[in-house]
This record gives structure tokens, C-alpha cells and sequence, in this order.
């Protein structure tokens, strides 16, 4: 499953961007869009930064997103009693 992520740039190093996407550092190509600088939101998209967004989409983006640090993960099962092979 592909996500969209969203967060802060806190570093832009020639063609990368350093973003904070929930407390975590990823490393995103500027491929698409080049006038990004530190603070600025954005999105990105399988390591490429796609838009400018604000503050309030990026944060729309990581709640709407699948994969969320805070997120948790529930498994539930059933026993069956008396199985007879």
C-alpha cells in the first residue's frame, strides 16, 4: 500500500529535502518542485516531494494516513473447542 505523507522540511540539502513527518526524518527528493525551503509543509509521495501544503493539510494528510506512528494494530481470534480430525 502506497502512502501520502506529509510534514515539516527542516533541511534542504541540493536536489533532497530532510522532512519531519511525525517526529521522524525521511529524506525526500525535490524532483517536482524546487522552491522548498526549512519550514515550509509539504507532501510527499514514495520519497518525492510533491507540493507546498499548510501547516493544517499537512496534519489532515497524517491523520487520514494508514500509517501513523500513534496508530495501533488489533488482532482478535476465536478458540474452537472440541475439533475432531
Amino acid at each position: 500500500m502506497a502512502l501520502m505523507l506529509a510534514g515539516r522540511v527542516v533541511e534542504v540539502r541540493g536536489d533532497k529535502a530532510v522532512v519531519d513527518v511525525g517526529g521522524q526524518l525521511r529524506e525526500a527528493k525535490l524532483n517536482f518542485i524546487k522552491d522548498v525551503k526549512p519550514g515550509d509543509y509539504v507532501t510527499m509521495y514514495y520519497g518525492i516531494v510533491l507540493e507546498k501544503v499548510s501547516e493544517e493539510e499537512a496534519r489532515e494528510t497524517l491523520e487520514h494516513c494508514s500509517y501513523h506512528r500513534g496508530a495501533k494494530v488489533e488482532m482478535t481470534f476465536s478458540l474452537v473447542e472440541n475439533l475432531r480430525f
